[in-house]
């Protein structure tokens, strides 16, 4: 499953849980982007299609079908064949991957469409008048702070993502070397699923660590601030700030672009520092390498919005609301099997 959707979708399986839904999954077998080489795509757009028809038979078994992102990838939608009512969750501009039409269709033949943020519902308001806005969650019980290693030397400027991302990290890389160079016990740790390739930040200041499920929380613990630039553009503004939640939970102060959702996300308190530029990068870094206080501070500070706001239980409790307002039928068991697709 893809990033996005093990965030909106397969961590809320266990809370649904104790809150008497059961959830039907169907992913795609070989995810949802074409692969390069052109020999595998055959067999790739025959496996797609073959687990999307028993995904769309699977959906009339269920109360509510619930759709992150969109259907078929590379195909013409089928959203037709879906059991209704259908829900479609969107946290990215997938728009303006697929020229706008797909998306369109898809979203004018769901009952409902979920946004990440404001940026979406507003884009998506175009298509379906019924919108709803609600946030990504972060699992507050499973990021939790570990403030007496995030103060171990040397101190890592943490950033954690796909290496698809990696030309948010690549711009600010000259903000980057002059921290370092002002703080000379301060390295970058990188969670990707590559390493990343720096023109000028020597390798003997990075750490990389290859992101998976059993290492990641290890990596967040040493971190002591996090990174979240982004780019002025639709795309970015289309992004849900998990990065940001999830260095919040973990008790880290933040400095990012205030682009989109992480400018809404830092007007609710005082958790870290907004750059828009390579002075503001420098400067905000440098703060907070230089006051240990100011960090603890900042980092309690994040924790106690992303409790409050942004906590995987809370936010699972908007989207029960969500399915029985839909008419997801209560069975006797209490339970209203949703269908992932």
């Amino acid at each position: 499953m893809v990033p996005s959707a093990r965030a909106r979708v397969r961590q809320y399986i266990e809370p649904f849980r104790s809150l008497g839904i059961s959830v039907r999954e169907y992913p795609l077998p070989w995810g949802n982007i074409l692969p390069q080489r052109h020999s595998l795509r055959p067999l790739w757009m025959a496996a797609t299609a073959v687990a999307r028809m028993a995904a769309l038979a699977g959906s009339w078994r269920t109360d509510v079908t619930w759709v992150s992102r969109q259907l078929l990838p590379a195909f013409a939608p089928l959203q037709a064949m879906a059991k209704r009512p259908m829900i479609l969750d969107v946290d990215d501009a997938v728009w303006l991957n697929t020229g706008g039409h797909r998306a369109g269709d898809l979203a004018r033949a769901s009952d409902l469409v979920v946004c990440g943020n404001s940026f979406l519902a507003e884009q998506y308001s175009r298509w379906n008048a019924n919108i709803t806005i609600i946030p990504t969650a972060v699992n507050t019980s499973w990021y939790r702070p570990n403030g007496a290693l995030a103060d171990a030397r040397p101190l890592f400027l943490g950033w954690t993502g796909t290496s698809g991302n990696f030309p948010f990290l690549y711009a600010i890389e000259e903000a980057l070397i002059s921290v370092m160079q002002y703080c000379r016990h301060a390295k970058l740790l990188i969670v990707a699923d590559k390493p990343p390739q720096f023109k000028r930040i020597p390798g003997s200041r990075i750490r990389f660590q290859r992101w998976a499920p059993e290492t990641e929380l290890t990596a967040f613990s040493r971190m002591s601030i996090g990174l979240m630039p982004l780019a002025d553009n639709d795309w970015c503004l289309g992004k849900c700030s998990y990065k940001m939640l999830c260095y919040m939970a973990s008790g880290l102060p933040v400095v990012v672009t205030p682009a989109g959702m992480n400018g809404e996300v830092l007007a609710l308190g005082e958790f870290g520092f907004s750059a828009s530029c390579q002075r503001q990068w420098v400067d905000a870094l440098i703060a907070l390498l230089d006051d240990v206080q100011l960090r603890h501070r900042m980092g309690a500070a994040g924790r106690a919005v992303a409790e409050a706001h942004f906590s995987l239980h809370r936010l699972a409790q908007q989207y029960a609301v969500v399915f029985e307002s839909l008419g997801g039928a209560l069975q006797r068991d209490g339970s209203i099997p949703s269908a992932i697709i």
